[in-house]
């Protein structure tokens, strides 16, 4: 469940943008930024598109997961169909554009640090997404495999036997991607880095530097507190009496 919330996160601060002049009629605007109804709706496929990637999800699963009775959709998956739901999913987007808007004008957007991040996080998702997709090129699951699969599946749970065979093959295909995508995934990496020019600096002693570990300056200002606080006090000398 914690990945899925994760997504949540993500989802939403993909698709936080308006287009205005497609011709579609403009639901509101936020300071001056059209939100059509084609605008809405490209989000909200852009959303299914980003779970469906990063949480390596058949997007054709993903809609049946949200219009199939609950009773037959996921535990884990049942937090992200209310916030598919369309009211709940324009209210969010619509709260990230306002959101986002006010952020643009404080200048927080242009701020360095939140570049910084917005720059690591976009780093992260396209490396994901990127050896996500080379890894499922390179998997083929034959309908043999579907079949035999499925049989196993039958036999070893008794649940099992109620699923269609479409859901059965979706169970069973699921489950041999996993497999199949820890077997080819460091030759994926590998392939990746022969495309990759990476030239080491020799005069550079990397091992030696990765050896030593970060040094954080807040963190020694909270270590030297402590030991300071813990020094007693002098003893106040006592006044001398005048006679």
């Amino acid at each position: 469940m914690k990945r899925l919330s994760v997504s949540l996160i993500v989802i939403f601060s993909i698709v936080a943008y308006a287009n205005c002049g497609d011709g579609t009629p403009v639901i509101e605007s936020i300071d001056g930024n059209k939100v059509t109804t084609a605008s809405f709706e490209a989000a909200y496929d852009t959303a299914l598109d980003t779970l469906s990637r990063t949480q390596n999800i058949e997007k054709k699963n993903i809609i049946k997961f949200l219009t199939e009775s609950e009773d037959k959709v996921p535990q884990s998956f049942l937090v992200l169909r209310n916030e598919f739901k369309k009211r709940r999913f324009f209210e969010n987007y619509r709260q990230m554009l306002v959101i986002k808007a006010a952020a643009d004008k404080s200048g927080f957007s242009k701020r360095a640090d939140i570049k910084e991040i917005l720059k690591f996080q976009e780093m992260q998702l396209i490396s994901n997404m990127y050896i996500t997709e080379q890894i499922e090129s390179r998997i083929k699951i034959t309908e043999q495999e579907l079949e035999a699969g499925c049989k196993e599946l039958r036999a070893k749970y008794k649940q099992a036997e109620s699923l269609t065979i479409e859901q059965c093959y979706d169970a069973v295909r699921a489950q041999i991607k996993g497999e199949k995508s820890k077997t080819v995934y460091q030759s994926v990496i590998d392939r990746i880095k022969e495309g990759v020019s990476i030239k080491h600096n020799d005069k550079f002693d990397l091992e030696k530097y990765l050896d030593q570990e970060f040094t954080f300056p807040d963190s020694k200002k909270g270590e030297a507190a402590p030991a300071s606080a813990a020094t007693p006090a002098p003893a106040a000398t006592p006044a001398t009496e005048t006679k």
